[in-house]
């Protein structure tokens, strides 16, 4: 399986289908499998760059202090690596966090950005979360009961107790089982400690925020000492914002479907305003 030595590690990618490039970060916890989901459709509308972030999967998991920055940096490194000079770029999660700070430091790399269920900084609530998180992978391991606490909070109750609820647990028990504890807590680290506002105000390319309503973990709104989706969208100065009613936090795994669908639309449309 490929592999390059980018940004002082070796990272793991591959490519999947034909046509621009997309980059794909996924978000903590989940790396690269956080788009089994929607690999498909976007598959025949781009090339996608699938890979392994710093801390996760095939790529090297270096004992260190992680942040938003490092994991930008990265990308950066892979691209010019492969030889891409500008990409569409899409995170989930904690790595929508990482493709807002992407786009304000590497503007000229991006064609256009999709931050997916993330947000810009955490408010008190927030940071309890995570924090919580890193002790219980500290005290538990990636274990099942770890988990079992983390799906909780990534779906809406409705998916749980419908006919796919089952499998998803599994599912994640797997994903989540494949971590280092140590990663677990950098990543969780570097979301309490981020703030993105002054990079979001930086953003020039079309970006494109994509957030639900019931999403406890990255909320649309926050508290008043962070800043949510809203927030993230409001401030970008050509950002579109969609809006999911009746869901929690994983789009992608909730509505796959139509987040496929207006993440092709807008990438179309922003290549047509970056590219001509």
């Amino acid at each position: 399986m490929p592999k390059v030595e980018a940004n002082g590690i070796n990272i793991f990618y591959e490519y999947m289908g034909d046509g621009d490039p997309l980059a794909l970060i996924g978000g903590s916890l989940f790396g690269r499998q956080n788009f089994a989901m929607v690999w498909e459709g976007l598959a025949e509308n781009f090339k996608l760059i699938s890979y392994d972030q710093r801390g996760y999967g095939q790529t090297d998991r270096p004992l260190q202090s992680y942040d938003l920055d490092l994991w930008a940096d990265d990308l950066a490194a892979l691209m010019d690596k492969l030889d891409i000079p500008r990409a569409h770029v899409m995170g989930t999660s904690a790595g929508g966090m990482i493709a807002l700070k992407f786009a304000a430091k590497y503007p000229e790399k991006c064609i256009g950005v999709v931050s997916d269920c993330a947000f810009a900084k955490c408010d008190r609530m927030r940071k309890i979360m995570f924090r919580t998180w890193r002790h219980m992978a500290t005290s538990w391991g990636c274990s099942p009961e770890f988990a079992d606490h983390v799906v909780t909070q990534a779906v809406g109750a409705d998916y749980l107790d419908g006919p796919d609820g089952a499998g998803l647990i599994e599912m994640v028990r797997t994903i989540v089982g494949l971590n280092s504890v140590e990663t677990v807590v950098q990543a969780c680290l570097a979301m309490e400690s981020m703030d993105l506002r002054e990079d979001c105000k930086k953003i020039t390319n079309p970006t494109l925020v994509i957030t639900a309503k019931k999403d406890m973990l990255t909320p649309m709104e926050t508290g008043s000492t962070g800043a949510g989706a809203q927030w993230v969208a409001d401030n970008i100065p050509d950002c579109e914002l969609i809006v999911y009613e009746d869901i929690g936090h994983a789009d992608l795994v909730e509505c796959p479907e139509k987040t496929i669908a207006s993440t092709i639309d807008f990438l179309h449309r922003a290549k047509k305003k970056v590219l001509g």
